[in-house]
């Protein structure tokens, strides 16, 4: 078998493995809803915080990650192994067929997500970029909490920063593959940008939504007292009842 043909098939095989939309299934797994008929309706991450909270939300986030970021990665070692140079050219290929694959599932008629969390997951498990980008997470992360607040603008500000990051990588290394590695990476920049369109024209005309990640960490915790208050006044009635049924048994041998 050519190294083409390997190519195509890692492609082909990402692009279904892609197909799978986990903001859908566990938006009806925890809730019985469609994603796709709240919030945005974009079944993605950031939907799945504004609409579902912090905990569904990361869920979502690391399970779209591993969906492009695990085969990528099998492509790397499996097809690095038996044509040698070819290791990162399969990573990305098949990375991108992913992502191509949750933007544009043929499973749900090619209305699929953005791209973003997918993309994080191209570039978190990647052998080299991997710590750059959970750093880039990092930031990105603290910068939604504290700073800016539009998760749109987040979003672009890491798939772009991590997209420069491996563009000046691999351009320093003179990588053998560079051309056909900068051309993925960068088609899979303006597909992101395309898909937030109308993100971008909301935010220039000042009517992009903004996410309160604070006020999502607060509901979350509060959710839970509220959890352990009901278990503790269950636990309460139900040694109230044990009680009543022990004095009136007492009661009753007494009687007797």
């Amino acid at each position: 078998m050519s190294v083409y043909i390997a190519l195509v098939i890692a492609f082909v095989v990402s692009y279904l493995i892609g197909n799978i939309n986990f903001a859908r299934i566990f938006s009806w797994v925890f809730a019985k809803k469609d994603i796709t008929t709240v919030g945005s309706k974009n079944p993605g991450t950031m939907n799945m915080l504004r609409t579902r909270g912090f905990g569904e939300a990361i869920l979502t986030l690391v399970m779209e990650a591993i969906k492009s970021g695990v085969p990528a990665l099998v492509s790397y070692y499996l097809i690095g192994h038996f044509y040698a140079g070819y290791a990162d050219l399969a990573f990305f290929i098949a990375g991108f067929a992913g992502i191509i694959g949750h933007c544009f599932p043929v499973f749900y008629k090619f209305k699929g997500g953005k791209g973003v969390a997918c993309t994080f997951g191209l570039f978190t498990f990647h052998p080299i970029f991997w710590w750059m980008s959970l750093i880039g997470f990092v930031i990105c992360f603290l910068l939604l909490l504290f700073v800016v607040k539009f998760g749109s603008v987040v979003s672009l500000f890491y798939v772009t920063g991590m997209s420069v990051v491996a563009t000046v990588l691999f351009s320093i290394s003179n990588h053998p593959f560079l051309i056909a590695l900068l051309v993925i990476i960068w088609l899979n920049v303006v597909m992101i940008y395309a898909l937030h369109h109308a993100n971008l024209h909301r935010l220039f005309t000042g009517k992009e939504n903004k996410v309160d990640l604070m006020s999502k960490l607060k509901k979350k915790k509060s959710d839970e007292n509220l959890k352990k208050e009901n278990e503790s006044v269950i636990e309460e009635k139900v040694e109230d009842e044990n009680k009543e049924k022990g004095n009136s048994n007492d009661d009753l041998s007494k009687d007797a």
